[in-house]
């Protein structure tokens, strides 16, 4: 199994909405019993989904409702075979955490090919959240083919 951990702050909007979001492709391509993915914080307790990350992620048809915040931990990260990161500052506390971690820590937005970090809408309208989701779905499209490569389908 292949897994994936998608790492922002909280772990309560860009996170679970990416983890959300590539799910959904993992289950649409059949490839749950290849690939997992999962999501955590760099400060994060056992928080919901923010409101407006549940509202956005409903409209997709995808559920944020029993999401519960998690706290990253070196262990977390050992067993990840890929980590993807919503911003350059939380790959570098990533790679504070652990060592041996070299070629497994990428941005998303440095995975797919490109160089900007994911917006944070915490706090934000439902709008901000739309697009920060809009951002996600499309850096994780851009990022699929790689992603099911190193998965080995």
């Amino acid at each position: 199994m292949f897994k994936i951990l998608l790492v922002c702050t909280g772990n309560t909007c860009r996170s679970p909405m990416a983890a959300a979001l590539l799910t959904d492709m993992v289950l649409q391509a059949g490839l749950a019993d290849k690939i997992a993915v999962e999501s955590a914080g760099i400060a994060a307790g056992c928080q919901p989904a923010s409101n407006q990350a549940q509202a956005v992620m409903r409209q997709a048809g995808l559920q944020l409702d029993k999401h519960c915040s998690k706290q990253l931990v070196p262990a977390k990260l050992e067993t990840a075979d890929l980590v993807l990161t919503m911003t350059v500052s939380h790959k570098r506390a990533v790679a504070n955490m652990t060592r041996g971690m070299t070629g497994k820590i990428y941005t998303l937005a440095e995975f797919a090919g490109q160089a900007a970090d994911v917006s944070d809408p915490f706090g934000g309208s439902e709008a901000e959240y739309r697009m920060c989701a809009g951002q996600l779905k499309h850096l994780l499209t851009q990022a699929w083919e790689k992603i099911v490569s190193l998965a080995g389908k």
